[in-house]
């Protein structure tokens, strides 16, 4: 019967009009007849009927009146391949049908369900083409709730750009991967997709507002990752497809940060951290803020468990936390957890009842003439030099380059030292050499034809006392070691003296090292500190006080090392300033409680512009005060300088004179 009525309607004129023409009044007795179970009078009615139900005819009671969808339209997921429509719900629906055509009469069609919401699409277009596309509603069966829609008019974008290329992995953490890719023209945008299977399934995206760089955090460490991206467009709509995939990896998890981070030591200015060690740790990054939050921080990099940081406020709380960083100073481990340290307070001393003044100067001998900017002789600076020496009146000082050479030729001759000696005390000053020979021979006036006797002379290298004030006890020196036997002799001179208003003994010595600024020199210079501090040793018998002044030819920026100012701290003597190896502020060792022109260079090499660094830093010193524990109440290197950072008057030497006064245990 069924195909008894597929047949006839071939011979209707588009089969559901023709129908019609039967009749609707017999039409819809059939209709009736059918739903009540009653068998249809006629063959004729019979093929009505089943046309009806198969053609689904819009006649009166044949289909539920339910209008098709509205708002039919296209959306921004469009693409040149793609055509994402969207459309009102019809109540009742539980599915739809799109019909797309590239042709208005809608033939050659091709269809896509939606089994659940009013938006849907159609891949594999054409770009840049127009497609009429229609809707209707579909029942819980399957079967039409409405019919189609009016057509609407749709078009595919143009075709899309190639995918952006060369994207790469640029960075990794052990939970971010950052990508970069060569930027696509157009874009205004792009979307990452990562996803830990190589069939991109269950993803996560990252959309890049700007730039062809970008990344994702959050993720699993030791992992491989299928990376790949595509540009949008402005409406944030796809530009390209997405890239091919990808493979970055993230790193593994890092260690734990160090642990046990503390502040172990702490002066107005430093403060000083230690941590538990993490083994095979290149170094570390100690981070230091006034602010809880550690924003605007400073830092410190170690090769070791422990850092100090300097150039701090007094009484000011300050946050640290360190992490183990790379050779190149890639972070490895996270930060530790914030602890919190407070800087001391200044605490303001008593003045020492009874101090003991003492110096160091390098006078620049008398036949030297190193062609400096403002370098004169010794007779056209010498009273410079005796101004700045009376202008403090120090109670021992140490000089260096006070050559023993004879200045003319009266009878016996008269050496620079001498002429120093004799010009402090015309000048209101009560000096005496610990040590007046000029040489160690016999006859100690001249070197020549000398026969050795060990009278305690040592070069330039002289230490003169206040008669006034302290009392010498006993005296020497000793020749330092030198790379060949024709180099000039440089020597460690040394006295045992009495501070008379106290009855205190010290043990007091001067060095002069040598020069040059490569390895080598930097090698027989600490050679040479050793000598020095062994001499200190051997002769400080009764374990005295010990002050040692030296002109080192070396600082805290020499390379490899300043090696003798190593060995002498690492033998216990103490440098006032903390001025240590390359670091511009004092460390908290330091124990001058007062410093006068800490920034300037004690070296100033007759240059009239002063070398000094910013306020508050210390300077390059090759000249030095060291002591064993005492107070230090006064350190100041001696120089005259005007507002605008130059030396006024007549430039002493090419040393600054070092003061400072101790008070001794």
């Amino acid at each position: 019967m069924l195909r008894s009525a597929m047949d006839h309607t071939t011979a209707f004129d588009g089969g559901r009009s023709r129908a019609l023409q039967i009749g609707t009044t017999e039409g819809f007795e059939m209709l009736k007849r059918l739903r009540t179970g009653r068998r249809p009078r006629s063959g004729a009615a019979a093929i009505l009927m089943t046309l009806v139900l198969i053609l689904g005819v819009g006649t009166q009671g044949a289909v539920a009146a339910t209008a098709p969808p509205t708002g039919l339209k296209s959306t921004s997921l469009t693409t040149s391949t793609y055509l994402s429509m969207s459309w009102n719900p019809v109540t009742g629906a539980v599915g739809y049908r799109l019909i797309y055509s590239n042709k208005s009469d809608m033939s050659t069609p091709f269809y896509r369900n939606i089994t659940s919401g009013t938006t849907g699409g159609y891949g594999g277009l054409t770009p840049a083409t127009t497609y009429y596309v229609k809707v209707k509603a579909l029942s819980s069966t399957g079967a039409d709730l409405t019919a189609y829609s009016a057509a609407v008019v749709a078009k595919t974008l143009p075709a899309q750009p190639a995918p952006p290329s060369g994207l790469r992995a640029t960075s990794q953490t052990s939970n971010y991967l950052t990508m970069a890719w060569n930027p696509v023209s157009g874009a205004v945008g792009y979307r990452l997709m990562y996803s830990t299977k190589s069939d991109m399934s269950t993803p996560f995206y990252r959309n890049i507002a700007s730039g062809t760089t970008g990344g994702y955090g959050g993720l699993t460490p030791s992992t491989a990752y299928y990376v790949k991206v595509k540009a949008l467009n402005s409406a944030g709509g796809d530009l390209t497809a997405y890239s091919s995939a990808v493979i970055a990896r993230t790193l593994a998890a890092p260690p734990a940060p160090p642990a046990g981070l503390k502040s172990t030591a702490q002066s107005t200015t430093t403060l000083t951290f230690t941590w538990s060690a993490v083994p095979n740790a290149p170094q570390y990054r100690l981070a230091l803020s006034s602010k809880a939050d550690m924003t605007s921080a400073t830092y410190l990099t170690s090769t070791s468990a422990g850092g100090e940081i300097r150039g701090l406020s007094p009484a000011t709380a300050y946050y640290a936390q360190v992490r183990v960083i790379s050779a190149t100073g890639t972070g490895i481990t996270s930060y530790s957890a914030v602890v919190k340290a407070t800087t001391a307070a200044v605490v303001v001393l008593p003045a020492i009842a009874k101090p003991l003044s003492v110096a160091s100067f390098n006078v620049h001998c008398f036949t030297c003439n190193d062609g400096m900017p403002e370098e004169t002789p010794w007779t056209n600076r010498r009273g410079a030099v005796v101004q700045t020496i009376i202008s403090k009146m120090p109670d021992i000082i140490g000089v260096q380059e006070a050559s023993q050479t004879w200045m003319d030729n009266r009878p016996g001759g008269y050496t620079q030292f001498e002429d120093l000696r004799d010009r402090l005390n015309a000048a209101g000053g009560v000096y005496k050499l610990s040590d007046s020979d000029r040489n160690n021979c016999v006859d100690s006036r001249l070197p020549t034809d000398c026969v050795y006797a060990d009278k305690g002379a040592s070069a330039g290298t002289k230490i003169f006392y206040n008669g006034n004030t302290v009392k010498l006890i006993r005296s020497g020196s000793k020749e330092l070691p030198a790379t060949a036997a024709s180099d000039i002799p440089r020597f460690v001179a040394w006295a045992e003296a009495m501070q008379l208003s106290t009855g205190k003994h010290v043990f007091f010595a001067d060095a002069h090292l040598e020069v040059g600024k490569d390895a080598a020199s930097n090698d027989l210079r600490k050679l040479q500190a050793q000598t020095v501090m062994d001499t200190i040793k051997s002769k400080n018998t009764s374990a005295l006080p010990v002050i040692l002044v030296s002109d080192m030819n070396s600082n805290k920026w020499n390379e490899p090392s300043n090696g003798p100012y190593d060995v002498i701290t690492s033998r216990g003597l103490v440098d006032p300033l903390g001025n240590t190896y390359k670091s511009w502020y004092p460390s908290g060792a330091a124990t001058a409680e007062k410093v006068v022109n800490r920034r300037v260079n004690s070296w100033n090499g007759f240059e009239r512009v002063v070398r000094q660094g910013d306020p508050g830093t210390s300077g390059a010193y090759i000249d030095y005060i060291f002591t064993s524990k005492m107070r230090v109440s006064l350190y100041e290197n001696v120089a005259k300088i005007d507002a605008l950072g130059s030396y006024v008057g007549t430039i002493p030497s090419d040393h600054n004179m070092q003061f400072a006064t101790v008070g001794l245990p």
